[in-house]
């Protein structure tokens, strides 16, 4: 089998991979913002939610809705990277490391990002739970 195929194969592995995880993240993350929100803002009413509970859920929110954006940036430089490997070979090869490092970059903070919005949204929910 030549080098192309064997190159072409393992990146359609990867890319499954990462649009697996990038998935499950844009439904958990979702799902977490529309529930969360609609939470806070019933329970704000009631006055049941304090200040301090309110701006770790906001930070959390912001961290799931960085997750949405940086893992919707890593599918564009996936989709970019794939037409680059059959349409500029020659280019894609001279600076494979530099496209697999910007998109080890967009993953991990994507990645990041969600972990952390979704601690933010636990702390919130424990300051409310606690008073």
């Amino acid at each position: 089998m030549e080098s192309l195929e064997q190159n072409h194969e393992e990146w359609e592995r990867i890319r499954t991979r990462a649009d697996s995880l990038a998935n499950a993240i844009f439904l958990i993350s979702g799902g977490a913002l529309s529930v969360s929100i609609s939470v806070m803002i019933s329970a704000k009413k009631s006055d049941v939610v304090t200040s301090a509970a309110s701006e770790i859920a906001v930070n959390g929110w912001y961290c799931l809705l960085g997750a949405i954006i940086f893992f919707l940036v890593l599918k564009v430089h996936m989709i970019l990277q794939a037409f680059l490997l059959h349409e500029k070979t020659e280019f894609l090869d001279k600076n494979y490391k530099a496209f697999n490092a910007v998109g080890w970059f967009w993953g991990l903070a994507g990645f990041g990002s969600f972990a952390w919005g979704l601690v933010q949204m636990v702390r919130a929910a424990s300051v409310v739970v606690g008073n």
